[in-house]
Formats: C-alpha cells, sequence, structure tokens
C-alpha cells in the first residue's frame, strides 16, 4: 500500500492506540479478523467513502466516522481511493478487565460501522492530540481516555441490564436506529428493516412509534436529509454522490425531497456561509 506509515503510538497493558495514514491509490479489497476490540475514528472532515462487509457475505456498508468490530470475527473492506488519517484503538482482555474487575461489558456487542457518539469522538481527538503533542503524566491520560471509550462503547451498544418489555423495547429502537444510520444509502422499506432486525412488519413499526413518537417512514426521511446537510457541508462531495449516499434514486428524486424538507435546493443550501446552516 502506497502513503501508509503510523504517526505516533502508545500501548497501556495490551490496550494500544496510534495514529495511521492512508493513502489508497489502486482499487483493493480485504480481509480484516481483529484478536481485540477496535475501534477506529477518521480525523479528516470529508467523509469515508469505503465499505465493509460485518454480516451478510456480499452486503455492504459504507463506514461513517467511527468503527466499531468486535474480536475474532471477520471482516471484508473495500477502501476508497482517498487519504485518510484515523485514530486506531485496540482493547484487549487483561485492560478491559482490570478495569471492569473482571466483568466482560463487551462480550457480545455487534459491530457497527457508524457509531454517532460525540463523547467518543472527543475522546478521539484528545489522544490524537496527546499522541502528536504528549505532555506530563501522558501515559496516564492515554488511559483514562481509552477507559472513556470503553465505557461509552459499551452504553452506546450495549443492551443494559434490565430484561423489563420497556427494556427490550428501548434495545429494539437501539437497533432499528442503528440499522437505518447505517444503511441509509440502501432501500430503507419498513419490510427491510424489519427483515434485517429480525422483527415483524407489524411490531417494528409500533414499537419505534411507541418508543419515540416519530413514524418509521418519517425517521428515515429525516435521517437522509440530515446526513445530505452535513455531507453538502463537504464542498468536494458532488451533488450526485450525495443523492446516491443518501439512499435517492436520482438526484432530481433528492433535490425534491430536500426542498419539500428545507425549503431550499442542495445548490442554494450548499452556497449559505457556514454558520447559516
Amino acid at each position: 500500500m502506497n502513503g501508509f506509515y503510523i504517526e505516533a503510538n502508545a500501548t497501556v497493558q495490551d490496550a494500544s492506540v496510534d495514529l495511521r495514514h492512508f493513502n489508497w491509490v489502486l482499487p483493493c479489497s480485504g480481509t480484516f479478523s481483529p484478536e481485540k476490540h477496535y475501534i477506529d475514528y477518521s480525523l479528516d472532515s470529508r467523509p469515508r467513502r469505503s465499505m465493509i462487509s460485518v454480516g451478510r457475505p456480499g452486503h455492504r456498508i459504507p463506514t461513517g466516522d467511527i468503527l466499531y468490530m468486535p474480536p475474532h470475527r471477520q471482516y471484508i473492506g473495500e477502501p476508497a481511493l482517498q487519504e485518510r488519517h484515523l485514530v486506531c484503538v485496540a482493547l484487549g482482555d487483561r485492560f478491559l478487565e482490570a478495569f471492569f474487575e473482571a466483568e466482560h461489558p463487551l462480550v457480545g456487542l455487534d459491530p457497527c460501522v457508524d457509531i454517532q457518539n460525540g463523547a467518543m469522538r472527543r475522546l478521539f481527538e484528545g489522544l490524537a492530540s496527546e499522541l502528536r503533542s504528549p505532555g506530563f503524566a501522558s501515559t496516564t491520560l492515554i488511559q483514562s481516555m481509552l477507559m472513556g471509550l470503553a465505557v461509552e462503547l459499551y452504553r452506546h451498544l450495549g443492551i443494559g441490564e434490565a430484561d423489563t418489555a420497556t427494556g427490550r423495547n428501548s434495545r429494539q429502537v437501539r437497533q432499528i436506529v442503528d440499522y437505518v444510520m447505517e444503511n441509509l444509502s440502501a432501500p430503507l422499506g419498513i419490510a427491510d428493516i424489519a427483515m434485517n432486525c429480525n422483527m415483524s412488519l407489524r411490531h417494528v413499526a409500533r414499537v419505534f412509534k411507541n418508543e419515540t413518537g416519530v413514524s418509521l417512514g418519517e425517521f428515515v426521511a429525516r435521517s437522509r436529509i440530515g446526513l445530505a446537510k452535513d455531507l453538502l457541508r463537504c464542498e468536494n462531495v458532488r451533488i450526485k454522490e450525495i443523492s446516491w449516499r443518501c439512499g435517492f434514486a436520482s438526484t432530481s428524486a433528492f433535490s425534491a425531497a430536500f426542498r419539500v424538507a428545507t425549503g431550499q435546493t442542495p445548490k442554494a443550501y450548499r452556497c449559505q456561509p457556514r454558520h447559516a446552516h
């Protein structure tokens, strides 16, 4: 691979963090099976366009800013031809057992290719800053931020302790939200969501509406427009690509939906001053 190097790294017990630079110049794909809980974060402002398969063979999903892969599972990745700077974290069993007092809360977590978590973003940014300019008690600070990532990861993806009907419904809603956010470029009819979340058509729509107060169709539409707004702030991403990333069949369908939702065309929204967004 051209243009790959590790800028800085640190190790705490069997946990590690490093800053990696990638610059893919030729199409490629590969299989990845981490030995530890693997999390990475893209420091670049423009969106990733890499694809990864985390479940069914051939079912590829575009990656977001934060990616989580549980250990000892096989993933197939197809990196986009772009330059990336990643903060990569591997959390080993000894580190986690010492922190969680011999418990294993991360065991059983499912992979997620697009974690939306502001606290985790801030921790990753802090790790990058400390690796680039280490100061007093740097190892202690890095250890603290790695512990914070483990906690936030469990809070975001964990299933909780209570097994009440409300708890189950909340976990199912989180499953639905995660599936929708990971598949905004794919068909997202209620039947698609129900099948991939192992729920009935009736149940998936009812539980989402009851728990959130928003219909599932409205949530999908809002999420697509929200993603479109984020992508439109990246001037190097073409509107045609944005329409595909947001699951629209054509740029005209995207423009029509965006105008209904915001009162503006995508082009007009992009041309606004940044603070007006």
